[in-house]
């Protein structure tokens, strides 16, 4: 939920962060924290895996394994792969300089010889003396066509490279919107994802529909079965939203074991179809344990709805549906909720 539940949830995991930190010999900083963090949290099955082992072993985390796993794992040091797609785009510019700057005087010292030529040529050379200009020039000619030979293979190689960078980038940008659980966008996705259905006035016209979905009582989810199994019950949620929800309505993560569902183009009554076929669909499944054979059917999710009202802001239409989800909660969960303007028949 979107409300003080969030800040006792975060201030939680602060201590108990400042405990693991404590224990172990890496400086207090920023990304030594990211790093707890996400292992706290438990939503990074990758740097959880190694941390475990770390911490089987009894190994002391000290400042070089923090930073290891922190670029290894911690989704915000995916601005490492921008880093280093900048730095690659400043060599190839710096060759491509280079390469220009020696071409340029090439092209200075082959116009000083044409004129050194003519120069010669005006004072009517003897045959031997015309010959010997004839042949320096032809020399100069193509050691000038050498020149502008190296410069356009140079200037087609970096075309090619910075095609391939911005592919690079692309990826990377694309990375850094993405749950690395879930594999669907996560909180900054969902807002450029809305952002961008906000400023399409065709696509807003036709109507929109925003979902917001939180699984019933997950902290006893993982208290009573571990963090491994509650990981693979929003993995399977994700799972299940992506098959649901297709075409141009997005799936996201908000954080935690909330989702959102943006659905353009689609009415409140449209909506609502779809918010009860994804309900029924969790209250009707089963997730097997990873740890042992045992079906769990006990999983359920409330679900708050809000339709698009022009002229309203992202966070004006995302508070809309936290309280229509608020609502679900409140009135016993497992349950659909649209929302409604106060006073409102």
């Amino acid at each position: 939920m979107m409300h003080s539940q969030e800040r006792k949830a975060s201030e939680g995991i602060l201590r108990l962060a400042i405990q693991r930190m404590a224990a172990h010999p890496a400086a207090f900083i920023p990304c030594t924290y990211a790093v707890w963090y996400e292992y706290i949290l438990g939503v990074n099955p990758g740097l959880n895996a190694e941390m475990n082992q770390l911490l089987q072993s009894r190994k002391q985390i000290d400042d070089e394994t923090i930073m290891r796993l922190y670029q290894s794992h911690v989704p915000d040091s995916k601005g490492e792969s921008s880093r280093k797609i900048r730095e690659g785009m400043k060599i190839m510019l710096g060759k491509l300089l280079d390469v220009t700057e020696e071409s340029n005087k090439h092209a200075q010292a082959f116009g000083d010889s044409l004129l050194t030529f003519s120069s010669k040529l005006q004072a009517n050379p003897d045959p031997a003396a015309l010959e010997n200009l004839t042949t320096k020039m032809a020399s100069d000619t193509e050691f000038m066509r050498g020149s502008v030979s190296s410069l356009y293979s140079e200037l087609k190689i970096s075309k090619e490279e910075v095609a391939r960078l911005q592919t690079e980038l692309q990826s990377a940008r694309q990375e850094a919107l993405i749950d690395p659980l879930t594999g669907v966008y996560n909180r900054r996705g969902f807002e450029i994802q809305v952002k961008s259905l906000l400023a399409d006035s065709a696509r807003v016209s036709a109507g929109a529909c925003l979902l917001l979905l939180d699984i019933d009582r997950f902290k006893t989810i993982n208290d009573t079965y571990g963090h491994i199994f509650g990981d693979k019950v929003i993995r399977t949620l994700a799972s299940t939203l992506k098959s649901i929800v297709k075409g141009q309505d997005s799936v996201c993560r908000m954080g935690g074991e909330e989702f959102a569902i943006l659905l353009p183009e689609t009415g409140l009554s449209g909506a609502s179809k779809v918010a009860e076929h994804i309900r029924k669909s969790i209250e009707t499944g089963k997730i097997k344990s990873p740890t042992s054979d045992v079906q769990i059917d006990s999983v359920t999710v409330s679900i708050g709805i809000a339709a698009y009202v022009a002229g309203d802001n992202m966070i004006k239409w995302l508070d809309q549906a936290d309280k229509a989800l608020y609502i679900s909660k409140e009135s016993g969960r497992n349950k659909v909720t649209e929302y409604e303007e106060p006073g409102s028949c």
